[in-house]
């Protein structure tokens, strides 16, 4: 038997390989759009649903080649393209690829290799510290198109909704282009892979975008698709996730799959499970509160910058808008909550709070700007967490000082208060300050 990594096999933070879930719907759309010449792509959905592992494993399925451009904040179109050419390089240049060059045109080569040399050799900016490559005049979208399809290869935008508008725009624009180049080129394509509204923000650029780009929204995971990652786990390292394990890990995933690929793989750390076992083993609820446990210890910084950036106020209005929001939500059940249930709630403690600025929070929180801290069910149009072990923060932080000095939280969180102990102990630190 062949040894098989449990970090090959739980991959909370690399697309999946080996425990791939093929999700039929969305993958139809996706390989339609792959297969359809001159499509260019946007696929787009919440932190942690998936995007990037369905993306990857039907690239590598369909394409000999693809190139990763990933955005950060303030990145700009120049950058942009500057980085999908010289990822170029070793296609065009290393010696290991010959048999590729030699398929490319001579023209092409050449073409490349000298716009090559001019950014090399030019800065636009130097001093002792810094240094800036300009983005020579020659080094246009028709020719990065150019490149890119001679090599029969397309290239991928990752976190597209970190650029800002301006430069969106330009990118916008740069896809007209390779959409009339794919005549040329038929395997050419950009995908731009980024949070929920990133295909608005592209198509709403331009009415001509919309019947030439294919928007892919990657919802949340199904039950029955975290159990199917789970149960490949199983099989591969010759292991058993007890039934209430099992159960809690896909309710307190939240549809994620990469708290799901966590949750399991902390599970296995626990039990020292490193590789595929010889005997099968068993992990249980027991095991699982210890994984939960780690998880949040190793996520509470990262959960409260979360709920910093959330709730932070930008300017003195009269209603603290997203902390009125936050801890209404507080209150959903798990399907969450529709504006008119967030909306009564509110109105609970604010009688006179306004519908209007419920609908431009609620969309904010969907943002970077504050976080993504909340995320909307394409399917029921219900508002909730993005994250579970969010709303159990938010439960601990909205209570008052006197239900925790007064241990109040098992009434509050009757059937997990000691998982989330941690948290408590956070939210004490809190108001110590």
């Amino acid at each position: 038997m062949t040894d098989v990594n449990v970090f090959e096999i739980f991959t909370p933070t690399v697309p999946a390989k080996l425990t791939f879930v093929e999700r039929q719907e969305v993958n139809n759309k996706l390989v339609d759009a792959l297969r359809t010449p001159g499509k260019q792509i946007v696929v787009y959905g919440n932190s942690g649903c998936g995007k990037s592992t369905l993306l990857i494993n039907k690239l590598n399925q369909l394409y000999e080649n693809h190139i990763t451009t990933r955005c950060m904040d303030k990145m700009t179109f120049d950058q942009i393209v500057l980085d999908a050419f010289d990822q170029l390089n070793i296609h065009y240049i290393s010696e290991q690829k010959t048999a590729i060059n030699e398929t490319l045109g001579t023209a092409i080569k050449a073409d490349y290799l000298a716009i090559k040399l001019n950014i090399d050799a030019s800065l636009a900016i130097e001093n002792e510290t810094t240094s800036k490559r300009a983005l020579p005049i020659q080094l246009t979208p028709q020719r990065l198109a150019t490149f890119i399809g001679a090599l029969k290869c397309c290239w991928v935008i990752e976190d597209f909704h970190k650029v800002n508008p301006e430069e969106k725009k330009r990118f916008s624009q740069m896809m007209k282009v390779f959409m009339d180049t794919a005549n040329e080129y038929p395997m050419l394509k950009t995908i731009a892979i980024g949070a929920v509204g990133t295909a608005r923000e592209v198509v709403n650029y331009d009415n001509e975008m919309r019947t030439r780009v294919s928007e892919i929204h990657v919802s949340q995971m199904k039950s029955h698709e975290l159990e199917e990652i789970i149960s490949k786990g199983e099989i591969f390292l010759n292991i058993s996730f007890s039934k209430n394990a099992k159960r809690n890990i896909i309710h307190h995933c939240n549809g994620l799959a990469s708290v799901c690929h966590q949750l399991s793989l902390n599970c296995c750390l626990d039990e020292n499970i490193l590789k595929n076992q010889e005997t099968k083993r068993t992990i249980t609820n027991e095991t699982l509160q210890h994984a939960i446990k780690k998880y949040i210890e190793e996520e509470s910084d990262s959960i409260k910058m979360a709920f910093d950036t959330a709730l932070k106020r930008h300017r003195e209005v009269k209603y603290d808008n997203c902390r009125l929001i936050l801890e209404a939500l507080t209150k959903a059940n798990e399907n969450g909550m529709s504006h008119a249930e967030i909306l009564k709630e509110i109105k609970n403690k604010s009688p006179e709070y306004p519908a209007s600025n419920l609908t431009i929070y609620l969309k904010e929180l969907q943002t970077e700007k504050r976080s993504s801290i909340v995320r909307m069910d394409q399917a029921s149009g219900k508002f909730l967490y993005s994250n579970p072990f969010h709303k159990t923060f938010a439960t601990l932080l909205f209570v008052s000082k006197e239900d925790i000095d007064h241990a109040q939280i098992d009434k509050l969180l009757p059937e997990t208060s000691k998982i989330f102990e941690t948290f408590l102990n956070i939210i004490k630190e809190e108001l110590k300050q």
